[in-house]
């Protein structure tokens, strides 16, 4: 298994499938919410890049959920993949709500409901996933990133752990706790392990590669930025990939 994770979008879906053009062409992708639709001006997804089903995304608070459903590539409001061993959740809450405008920039729906919510926790608990991407984290892995581990930055964003969505994935969290979880949401490039889980913030439009298979990168990269690329060595033989650019 090889996925590369891929971190808001906000509206520049134009630099987002130059990216996959260019860098992941043949490779499978997931990109992790906050495309952007539903918002006037916001470039559609050109089915040459999309059609080959290698390139999945969820969606976030800022989408408009109708509109995702509608498009190429979406993978779902939640669900999981048993060949990966992936589990999937979309959708958040936006804490500058009061500034949007209902239907336009903001959608009552930007996060599943208390059944569907529920459903989602049923589903996680019945497949016990290895790897876990949403766009929201975990409540209390929320707080912890940005009360303990980055201090000063965007303290507004508090808000969002106590969310519907935030509490629900800390249900799920509880309850299993996977090898990795990877969201987006906070505007950042972040990773930590934190109760048994690595878990990675991903930026606007960065990257971050999880793979089980056999990498072959020169060991004396390990732990090194080369081009871009931080090469990083977690159990056994296999390595994780950070591609901040």
């Amino acid at each position: 298994m090889k996925i590369v994770f891929v971190g808001d979008v906000h509206g520049k879906t134009d630099q987002y499938q130059k990216k996959l053009r260019q860098k992941y062409k043949g490779q499978r992708t997931f990109q992790l919410g906050d495309m952007g639709f539903g918002f006037p001006g916001t470039p559609g997804l050109h089915k040459d890049i999309m059609e080959s089903g290698d390139h999945k995304w969820i969606r976030g608070n800022h989408d408009d959920p109708d509109a995702c459903r509608s498009k190429i590539g979406y993978a779902g409001d939640y669900g999981y993949w048993p060949d990966d061993r992936l589990f999937f959740l979309g959708g958040a809450y936006s804490i500058d709500k009061m500034w949007r405008v209902p239907g336009r920039s903001w959608w009552a729906g930007e996060e599943l409901s208390y059944t569907e919510l529920q459903a989602a926790i049923d589903l996680y608990k019945e497949v016990k996933p290895k790897y876990v991407a949403t766009h929201e984290a975990p409540s209390d892995a929320g707080k912890y990133m940005l009360m303990q581990l980055m201090v000063g930055f965007r303290a507004d964003k508090l808000e969002c752990s106590m969310s519907r969505t935030a509490e629900a994935l800390q249900v799920m969290f509880d309850f299993y706790r996977p090898q990795e979880w990877v969201f987006g949401h906070y505007h950042a490039d972040k990773s930590f392990d934190w109760n048994g889980t690595k878990f990675t913030c991903v930026n606007e439009l960065s990257c971050y590669t999880i793979s089980d298979e056999p990498f072959l990168a020169p060991l004396s990269n390990a732990g090194k930025t080369v081009d871009g690329i931080t090469y990083v060595i977690p159990e056994g033989t296999s390595i994780r990939i950070i591609d901040n650019e």
